[in-house]
């Protein structure tokens, strides 16, 4: 299954309208990757494609699932629900594909009563799902009560909007959905903050994935007057008007860049120092293009990998070695800096911070191979 999507295309002409729909959150059928049986039900039995949800265009994350006996669906929502898709737990996917239906609240004709999600995960209390979508809705303004269900629910209206952002081809989000979020966050959010960023990884948790001898970089950043921001210690509406205040932001490839995105100011200088295999800083670039107007100068510096040991290698954890010598030249020749003069860890230094790492971790890491 491919979605039709393009960023240039509105969206607000192929709202859907259902009575009495059947939204099912866990459903019979086979799964297909990483895509989960789920969905909505038209009252006939009909099952919606419009209402399956996708990571990009050819990546859906819900297939077609068989209906539900009728016996199953026990629950029921009054009202007027717009679908809102999957809540993720992770930052980035529940920011970029757990609000893409939201642009609706602003462009259905009605009142919505309720926001409905498929939770990504099971818990006996589905609300728990809910965390990060809610924290990100609160932050857009956004009163409507969000709610999730475990069990098949009839739905006296459901409201189904297309989805209108997500990662990879989709991160340019429609037109609509770029609108909502320049209302509800780009003009809303008050400016807060130095004007030097650099956006750290040296708190996250141990199997996130980061640089290896961060720190070395937050000292040189430090040095030239920039603030070594943890994202993950503030809430958002903070980190958002850091962003919004910023008149240089560093960074590595990580969410945080998604949420700067929405409010950076056009004139914003950003440097993304790549920290993973891969081509996921198009993402990057072409949100920030989009929803800012900023072309980032991207650094590809990192020459050796390593991760936990025995285990399948995901390049969203993966541990880096930089060249901070090349990372230092390139932000003094844009001007991000006035010293690039910076130096590369000896052999010592680099087998000191894998140990202090592995400890710290509780972990065995190997050196890995990845594609160039």
């Amino acid at each position: 299954m491919r979605l039709d999507f393009d960023p240039d295309r509105p969206m607000k002409g192929n709202i859907r309208v259902l009575e009495n729909a059947v939204v099912v959150p866990w459903g019979q059928g086979a799964r297909v990757r990483m895509a989960r049986p789920a969905g909505v039900f038209t009252s006939e039995g009909q099952y919606c494609e419009d209402a399956m949800t996708f990571r990009s265009s050819q990546r859906p994350t819900t297939v077609i699932a068989e209906p539900p006996k009728p016996e199953d669906v026990k629950e029921e929502l009054a009202g007027t629900t717009l679908f809102g898709g999957l809540a993720y737990g992770h930052f980035g996917h529940a920011l970029c594909e757990s609000t893409a239906r939201l642009w609706a609240l602003d462009d259905y004709d009605g009142q919505i009563d309720n926001v409905l999600f498929l939770p990504k995960k099971k818990f006996t209390w589905p609300i728990r799902s809910l965390g990060q979508t809610q924290a990100i809705a609160r932050s857009l303004g956004i009163e409507v009560p969000l709610v999730a269900f475990n069990n098949p629910v009839r739905v006296e209206r459901l409201v189904i909007a297309p989805q209108g952002f997500g990662v990879n081809d989709m991160i340019g989000a429609s037109p609509e959905f770029r609108a909502f979020t320049d209302r509800h966050w780009r003009q809303r959010v008050q400016a807060s903050g130095p004007e030097k960023l650099y956006i750290s990884r040296t708190e996250v948790f141990r199997k996130r994935g980061r640089l290896l001898l961060e720190e070395y970089l937050e000292r040189q950043l430090m040095a030239e007057g920039f603030e070594i921001f943890h994202p993950q210690q503030h809430d958002l509406d903070t980190q958002l008007a850091r962003y919004k205040a910023a008149k240089t932001i560093i960074s590595t490839d990580n969410s945080a860049l998604h949420l700067a995105a929405f409010v950076a100011a056009p004139e914003c200088k950003v440097a993304i120092l790549l920290r993973r295999p891969g081509n996921i800083f198009l993402d990057f670039q072409e949100q920030l293009r989009r929803f800012a107007g900023i072309a980032p100068l991207i650094i590809d510096a990192c020459h050796r990998f390593w991760f936990r040991e025995g285990e399948t290698v995901q390049f969203n954890e993966i541990i880096a070695q930089a060249d901070f010598e090349k990372i230092g030249n390139a932000l003094a020749m844009h001007g991000y800096v006035t010293d690039g003069d910076w130096r590369n860890p000896n052999d010592a230094e680099v087998e000191g911070a894998l140990k202090e790492f592995e400890e710290k971790g509780e972990m065995r890491l190997e050196e890995v191979q990845v594609p160039s």
